[in-house]
């Protein structure tokens, strides 16, 4: 299939963003957690990664004449529902997903060890990358 341009211009930017979320997986944890500059960059590009792969699930789903869901958690399963991706893929995904809601909506209370975790697993995302 030949990619359309929203998906194409959101895989370069998915690109981008996991290249930033690399280099911040290199800094030792302890550094990590009394750099504010480094936090506020992770959550940032957590966000927008998470937020790129429901964008285009929510496309191919269209494309397919497949109702869209309205959250980015039905996204990710109706993905899997319709064969286009793994159960084991589906699962980190919507742990992506949980680790984005906690970002946008209980910023108040973030746990800066889990936000670190959460950068030495980027693996989801690079399987979510060869799927569309």
């Amino acid at each position: 299939m030949v990619l359309p341009v929203p998906v194409k211009s959101r895989l370069e930017r998915l690109e981008k963003t996991l290249g930033k979320l690399e280099e911040i997986a290199k800094i030792p944890e302890t550094v990590f957690l009394e750099d504010w500059k480094s936090q506020d960059v992770a959550l940032r590009n957590f966000q927008v990664a998470v937020e790129i792969c429901g964008d285009i699930g929510a496309f191919i789903l269209a494309f397919k004449n497949i109702p869209v869901p309205e959250t980015y958690v039905g996204v990710v399963e109706t993905l899997r529902k319709n064969g286009v991706f793994t159960t084991e893929l589906e699962e980190n995904l919507k742990q992506l997903v949980k680790f984005r809601n906690i970002i946008v909506h209980e910023y108040l209370d973030l746990d800066f060890r889990k936000v670190y975790r959460n950068l030495q697993n980027l693996g989801p995302f690079k399987k979510f990358k060869e799927y569309p």
